[in-house]
């Protein structure tokens, strides 16, 4: 398991979040507080991550590529 701290400044940066999240096919979460949201759900991440520092956390070692991707969004 591996994660990286974001933030979304536009709903523009979500939605291509959740469509880069949905290319992988394991389990990709959305940690803010308490608060977890599965990253393949628009609605779920929305809610939770606009304009606020969340945590992405996927859950496999081999998602360097995923990181890598979503680095531009590092808070």
């Amino acid at each position: 398991m591996r994660s990286i701290r974001v933030k979304f400044e536009q709903a523009k940066d979500i939605v291509d979040f959740v469509k880069t999240a949905s290319g992988y096919n394991y389990d990709i979460d959305v940690r803010c507080g308490s608060v977890v949201v599965d990253a393949k759900s628009l609605v779920g991440v929305m809610a939770v991550a606009s304009r606020r520092v969340v945590e992405i956390v996927a859950h496999t070692e081999e998602c360097g590529e995923l990181l890598a991707r979503v680095a531009c969004y590092a808070a």
